[in-house]
Formats: structure tokens, sequence, C-alpha cells
């Protein structure tokens, strides 16, 4: 992921829910997980005003910054 992609939840709490954000900045490498993989942090922009620290693996493209 980069700055600009547009991203989506990949499990909603709803069925109705859509959940849409776009990425404000990435830390690289900033999750350790348990089998040694390194997982970068977002920080995201959502549509309904919130923003929030995801991991990268908690969120799928919808659209890439093509910059």
């Amino acid at each position: 992921m980069k700055v600009g992609d547009l991203v989506m939840l990949k499990h909603k709490y709803s069925n109705n829910e859509v959940v849409i954000g776009i990425v404000l900045k990435v830390k690289e490498n900033f999750f350790k997980t348990y089998n040694d993989y390194f997982e970068d942090r977002l920080i995201i922009h959502w549509a309904h005003g919130e923003t929030t620290l995801e991991p990268d693996s908690y969120v799928e493209k919808l659209a890439e910054n093509k910059e």
C-alpha cells in the first residue's frame, strides 16, 4: 500500500456496511507477526470521518494512487 490508495475493510461488521477510506501515511515494517513476517501500519481516513491506524492485512486495495 502507499499514500493515496483507496481501501476497504476486509471484514465488515454487517452485510450492509461499506467502509471505504484513503491511506494518509504508511509506516513500513511496523508490526512483527508471530512468524517473523513484517507488516506495515497504515493511517487511514475513512469516509465516515474517522482516522484510524490499521495493519495492512486488515484492508484491501480498491484503487491505486498512480503518482
